[in-house]
């Protein structure tokens, strides 16, 4: 999804929302261990509806999870995609589409709206904030 016209940073923030995209089909946590940022600075509103502090809060879910995954792959995918970089700040949002066997949780196939705000510490990009919430397309008058 990384086109041309990207400055570095939108380049740079795209690439690491694109890897995470592929994390998520998983719940491979070691890429939230590696671009989270520290400590409870992060704030995560999950698509599941509840909110996570911390990189360790999320960390327990998306372990949770990948037990439950077994090392199948759940269908992820996003549309719309857009990066916005402003000094150390970038904001992405994307629509998504989810389908997933969580086996004894169930299986989930939702659709989406995404947004990512990423901050560059110390030098490196880290997702600071996570929304996600579910998407209904029409209800008076939106898209």
């Amino acid at each position: 999804m990384t086109k041309p016209h990207l400055t570095a940073d939108e380049a740079e923030v795209m690439a690491l929302h694109e890897a995470f995209v592929e994390a998520n089909r998983t719940a491979h946590h070691p890429f939230l261990e590696a671009h989270m940022a520290p400590r409870a600075t992060l704030l995560w509103y999950n698509l599941n509806q509840s909110n996570y502090h911390g990189v360790n809060h999320i960390v327990e879910l998306w372990k949770m999870l990948a037990g439950v995954l077994n090392g199948k792959a759940g269908t992820v995918t996003t549309r719309d995609d857009a990066v916005t970089v402003i000094g150390d700040a970038a904001l992405v949002t994307c629509l998504i589409g989810l389908a997933a066997d969580f086996g004894p949780l169930g299986k989930v196939a939702q659709q989406g709206r995404s947004t990512e705000v990423w901050r560059r510490m110390d030098g490196k990009w880290q997702m600071i904030h996570f929304h996600c919430s579910n998407h209904l397309p029409g209800i008076m008058g939106g898209r």
